[in-house]
């Protein structure tokens, strides 16, 4: 098969996919350990931007020939397959890709900011949503690590002023969605407040006096207020606010430079704005602070790569937390993470999806994978671009 019909062919392949998937839940991703420091291609170098002009392949470290498709050819059919979605209108964003400790791909595909001419690149900041959860997770299995608190104790033991309802619920029940707790982006009043800065003690108030929807640990229910609760304990054990325990526990020690907390208005962001389509159209401008610890977070695609290989090199959790991590308790779900089968490779994942971010993290331990998906277009679909782009992998 020639270049140009295998390009084609992956090109509709992913266009299928789009079509057939839908909505989607919030941003997906999955991985394991990865093992010693990537090795970095010239063309991604973290501190030097691939200039949107430049065809990939051309500054690409030559690969030696393997079984076809090779690297290089993947590393294409994937650009390729990525410019012709957001000339089509499907795609705006960043994507990183990584295989085998190289990275085939790291660039922006779309504008940040249309009103500015600012494009995507492997630096933009994006507002990360639910991929925020992974990083609370690993918060509190860090205070375990340290001796600080213990997942299958009550929360009430580390909150001041816990509700009475709360007396059942573990940490284990929070980081499973397991809790019982309503989830408080579902109720009808959260359209008219989400534009309104909040603090976290305000947030929890929408919904810790709320009778629970059902007995801690007795069914799964995915909701945003077990990780704010989550949020309060870190800050309640660490003596630390989340965002400053995060910066200096979990971005610092991986070299995570260009990721942080959004205060609300998204000025960290250095201009990137949340749109709906393909156009101009901004999407709903969500003061962040009401969703805290449960999708505040922001960073680039090159951090979250950073992110990936710290973690799963032992850097940032002993072996045995993050092995309580991985380890599915109800619906796929572990701590902060999804664990699946997926095209009959396992992957360790999890998706975002907020006014004007949709994102997707996704790690696939048997060959070592990294697929990465920001997007600041609402109407993206980044759980099956990864999708098909972990399909793609070798």
């Amino acid at each position: 098969m020639s270049m140009r019909c295998l390009t084609i062919a992956i090109s509709i392949l992913a266009i299928i996919v789009l079509t057939a998937c839908g909505q989607r839940d919030p941003v997906i991703s999955a991985w394991a350990p990865v093992g010693p420091q990537p090795t970095i291609l010239p063309s991604v170098t973290p501190d030097r931007p691939l200039p949107a002009s430049t065809p990939l392949v051309a500054v690409m470290e030559p690969v030696r020939p393997t079984p076809t498709p090779s690297l290089v050819d993947i590393a294409t059919q994937i650009d390729l397959s990525l410019r012709d979605l957001t000339e089509k209108g499907q795609f705006r964003g960043s994507v990183l890709v990584a295989t085998q400790g190289r990275i085939l791909v790291a660039r922006g595909y779309g504008q940040a900011n249309v009103e500015r001419d600012l494009p995507n690149t492997a630096q933009t900041r994006f507002r990360i949503a639910s991929i925020t959860k992974p990083f609370t997770a690993l918060a509190i299995m860090q205070l375990q690590a340290a001796g600080k608190l213990n997942v299958n104790e009550s929360v009430c033991r580390y909150l001041p002023d816990c509700p009475p309802a709360w007396q059942p619920i573990t940490l284990h029940h929070l980081l499973t969605h397991t809790a019982g707790i309503p989830n408080y982006t579902d109720f009808r009043d959260f359209e008219q407040l989400e534009r309104s800065p909040v603090t976290p003690t305000q947030l929890a108030a929408r919904f810790r006096n709320l009778p629970l929807d059902f007995a801690p640990g007795s069914a799964f229910r995915y909701g945003n207020s077990n990780y704010v609760v989550l949020g309060l304990v870190i800050e309640a054990v660490s003596g630390q606010s989340y965002a400053d325990y995060i910066r200096a526990n979990i971005f610092a020690p991986a070299g995570m430079t260009n990721s942080g907390y959004d205060s609300g208005d998204a000025s960290a962001l250095n201009g990137t704005v949340g749109y709906l389509g393909p156009g101009a159209e901004r999407a709903i401008p969500i003061d962040t602070s009401n969703l805290y610890s449960a999708g505040g977070l922001y960073a680039t695609v090159e951090d979250l790569y950073r992110f990936v290989t710290a973690l799963n090199g032992g850097q940032l959790l002993p072996a045995a937390e993050l092995s309580q991590m991985y380890t599915p308790v109800r619906n796929h779900f572990g701590y902060g993470w999804k664990i699946e089968d997926r095209n009959g490779r396992k992957v360790i994942y999890h998706p975002g999806f907020m006014s004007g971010a949709v994102t997707h993290l996704a790690y696939y331990p048997d060959t070592q994978s990294v697929v990465i998906v920001l997007s600041n277009m609402e109407r993206t679909n980044a759980d099956a671009i990864a999708a098909t782009i972990g399909a793609m992998l070798p």
